[in-house]
């Protein structure tokens, strides 16, 4: 699921005032946060194991996190996808921001589940660091564009055992690794056989590792859908499909489909940002 950082687009559609480099500290004109860059979360070597805390200048053991999760066909992208103007309109809204990294599919190494590790360390740690910097280790809400978009439901409906998360925005997100069409499209067949190290659709690891076949009723959590309808890399019908089963079990969700949208979803990101706000404050208020 290769796509450019589609949040970063958001730099020329949120309006907030430029931001001063700093280690510790980021300030603007009418705003400050609080920043923690490269905090090793986990064991694995160099950066993947390396977290971005942003937290609002008056957070406190309240404050709520938002954690991101970027795309990138499990072998590309990092946490710096993530634009510090939204940082900053977030945190402005009283929320603490977590952009993470995870190990990437690389030369037949770090397949899968090595991504769903990655997370269940990377929240441990969140957890454990609550008390030390600032803000709410028991809530969190899960942003994943792509293959961020799968990591962060399939964490949520297999991995997270303290039901810590309490809503995911999906973003083209793909939710049935074991569907042949989205084996079909362009590029997504190779990479699928790489990330899950099996080319059969049919497949245990591809059950295993497909959100929309783990779902149930003690697991789900409040979601919000965003999809083009002419997506050339994961098939619209993941989403519509994943909306159906909610809908099916009286769940809570919500979808977004843009007629003629790709898989950047260039053309519509002001209404995805301003819909996912509207969401967050909705079910997940800043604390």
């Amino acid at each position: 699921m290769k796509t450019m950082p589609l949040l970063l687009a958001f730099l020329c559609l949120v309006s907030v005032a430029p931001v001063q480099a700093g280690s510790k500290s980021h300030s603007a004109q009418d705003s400050t946060y609080k920043q923690y860059v490269d905090l090793r979360y986990g064991p694995a070597e160099g950066t993947a194991n390396l977290l971005d805390l942003y937290l609002p200048k008056n957070n406190s053991i309240t404050t709520k996190l938002i954690v991101y999760v970027h795309g990138g066909s499990w072998k590309w992208g990092s946490k710096n996808d993530f634009p510090k103007l939204l940082v900053g309109t977030l945190t402005a809204k009283g929320y603490g921001v977590v952009a993470l990294n995870y190990r990437l599919l690389k030369e037949g190494s770090n397949r899968f589940p090595a991504q769903m590790e990655d997370l269940t360390n990377a929240f441990a740690f969140l957890t454990a660091k609550a008390g030390q910097y600032g803000f709410n280790g028991r809530e969190f809400a899960l942003l994943g564009v792509s293959a961020g978009a799968h990591l962060s439901l399939l964490y949520t409906y297999k991995h997270d055992k303290d039901r810590q998360i309490k809503t995911v925005i999906d973003i083209v997100g793909p939710t049935d690794l074991t569907d042949a069409d989205l084996r079909k499209g362009k590029n997504s067949g190779d990479i699928i056989t790489q990330f899950l190290g099996n080319a059969n659709p049919d497949a245990p690891v591809a059950v295993e590792a497909s959100p929309i076949l783990q779902i149930n009723k003690d697991n789900a959590v409040p979601l919000i859908i965003f999809h083009g309808e002419s997506d050339e890399l994961v098939p619209v019908q993941q989403a519509k499909a994943l909306h159906k089963k909610y809908q099916d079990l009286g769940l809570r969700s919500q979808l977004e489909l843009y007629p003629n949208e790709t898989h950047e979803m260039r053309k519509s990101l002001f209404d995805v940002y301003t819909k996912l706000t509207v969401w967050l404050q909705r079910v997940f208020p800043a604390g």
